[in-house]
């Protein structure tokens, strides 16, 4: 199957979609990404995932259209809005993703509540800057930065994080869909 008829079949077999979006860079014509952008969203808000939504050089036109189609489980990968975008991201519902990078825009983390925070687990790879190891999933100077920020322990950062995830997961109801491990995890916080 190609086209409509194969995304419903594509959303039951995951409980995670993306990345998708806008590219305000890219070479393709907005007015493609915006159509293909908006068909993605719909079949989302008919069946939700936990969504990471790529918005580079695009950030007011992906918020307008998530405001427009309203999905549910919307993560914002690495958010470069700013603080008014951020505060309409939060009052749509979303949640952001936040690696190592994104510590040097503390104007933008601090407007974002603590409950809608979740960490990236593969932009450590791609930190071409970074002289440390460059693993997935190290998260740690992210806690760190954030438990400074926020007045916490690392430990307390990392809770709350794992909890967040398990909002959204229960929010949309695809606990069922992830590794018997991860529900455990998730169960446990």
């Amino acid at each position: 199957m190609t086209g409509r008829a194969a995304r419903p079949i594509i959303l039951d077999a995951t409980p995670f979609a993306g990345e998708v979006g806008l590219d305000g860079k890219s070479r393709v014509p907005l007015t493609t990404q915006i159509a293909t952008f908006r068909s993605v969203l719909e079949a989302l808000r008919d069946k939700p995932r936990i969504t990471t939504i790529h918005s580079y050089s695009a950030t007011g036109k992906v918020l307008e259209l998530l405001a427009e189609v309203e999905p549910l489980g919307i993560v914002l990968h690495w958010w470069l809005g700013s603080p008014t975008e951020t505060t309409r991201a939060v009052d749509l519902g979303c949640y952001f993703s936040v690696n190592a990078a994104m510590l040097k825009s503390d104007d933008i983390l601090r407007s974002i509540p603590i409950d809608r925070l979740l960490t990236e687990t593969d932009h450590p790879f791609g930190d071409r800057r970074s002289h440390s190891v460059r693993r997935p999933g190290a998260v740690g100077d992210v806690e760190v930065a954030l438990a400074t920020m926020h007045g916490q322990s690392k430990e307390m950062i990392r809770v709350q994080l794992w909890r967040n995830l398990r909002t959204v997961v229960s929010e949309l109801e695809v606990s069922a869909m992830l590794p018997k491990n991860l529900r455990r995890h998730l169960a446990a916080v």
